[in-house]
């Protein structure tokens, strides 16, 4: 009983919760399933029997409060970790979320509700200045609302696209994407689609990837050639797609480039390269406790306040009496 309730055993406790912090963000998210649990279920016992045990809390409203502030907050810290998510997503200029995530890390009791979210890219503007500094990031959705109808708003890297306790921000990463129609030679339906270039201007000089035409096992390296100059480092200018531009594919030994509007015959299809848009970069957040942990360091430090200005004008107005 008094092993429970000691000073010792909470700083015990302390220690092996700060550890298994530590060892928790070290480890992949299937590893450290339910590793805070323990500490964080003995601490909330040895506080519990410190007050029954011990009563000394019992006698002061103050501290008391303080320490269920603390417990409280422990208590949270392990409800938002079981609870959370963070993710990635990429977006063409046009296209629709349809749920589809990158990156995933979420807790064992995270409860997905995404599927309700219907939003679309309608594209962005970025602000950069002398010297391609990067100010703010403007992005346009269209979002659908319960009710069928669309609104547009805006977000940025700081002004989210908030659904529940899901937070939508803008990144850093956006590039070129370049739309293509795929008409197959076997005679079923074209496939309109984008593939998204390595993120500009961090990959400047590598706008170049593989990928696989839809329904087959053809790849083809696609480069995209800028003929023209789009980062001026002499003045500030915002982020634009390229008008004069062309691709470079490679595929079975040929070279061929390709202009907007032009096409180019395979044996498994005709390629039609249409135009050229961008892609946006978002950051998914989830963690429902984040007001319900301000709150509670509000309160804890009130109550601490509190305490220590009953403790320290106790001895001032005992002075005071003796004096007069």
């Amino acid at each position: 009983r008094r092993l429970l309730a000691s000073n010792t055993t909470t700083l015990v406790l302390l220690a092996y919760l700060g550890l298994s912090v530590a060892i928790y963000y070290q480890l992949p998210g299937p590893q450290r399933e339910g590793l805070l649990a323990l500490p964080v279920v003995l601490l909330i016992i040895n506080f519990f029997s410190a007050v029954i045990w011990r009563r000394v809390l019992l006698q002061q409203q103050a501290l008391l409060l303080f320490h269920l502030a603390l417990v409280v907050l422990v208590g949270l810290v392990y409800a938002g970790q079981a609870s959370y998510l963070k993710a990635t997503l990429e977006l063409t200029s046009g296209e629709a979320f349809n749920g589809q995530l990158e990156n995933v890390e979420q807790g064992r009791w995270h409860p997905y509700s995404l599927d309700q979210l219907h939003f679309t890219n309608l594209g962005f503007s970025i602000r950069y200045h002398k010297g391609v500094k990067r100010d703010s990031t403007l992005n346009r959705i269209a979002l659908t609302t319960a009710d069928g109808r669309q609104q547009i708003i805006q977000i940025g890297d700081h002004v989210p696209l908030v659904f529940g306790h899901y937070r939508f921000y803008t990144t850093h990463n956006k590039g070129f994407a370049p739309l293509f129609l795929w008409r197959p030679a076997d005679g079923s339906d074209a496939v309109r689609g984008s593939i998204h270039l390595p993120a500009y201007p961090t990959n400047e000089y590598r706008q170049a990837l593989e990928w696989t035409l839809p329904g087959s096992q053809k790849k083809i390296w696609t480069q995209l050639v800028l003929d023209q100059d789009v980062l001026p480092l002499d003045r500030d200018f915002e982020f634009r797609l390229p008008e004069q531009h062309h691709l470079v594919l490679r595929f079975d030994g040929r070279r061929v480039e390709l202009r907007p509007g032009e096409a180019v015959t395979l044996a498994e299809g005709v390629l039609h390269y249409q135009e050229l848009s961008s892609w946006m970069g978002y950051k998914v957040d989830y963690d429902w406790t984040r007001p319900w942990l301000l709150a509670t360091c509000i309160v804890a430090i009130a109550s601490l306040i509190v305490h220590f200005l009953r403790k320290f004008s106790r001895p001032l107005i005992k002075n005071e009496s003796a004096g007069g």
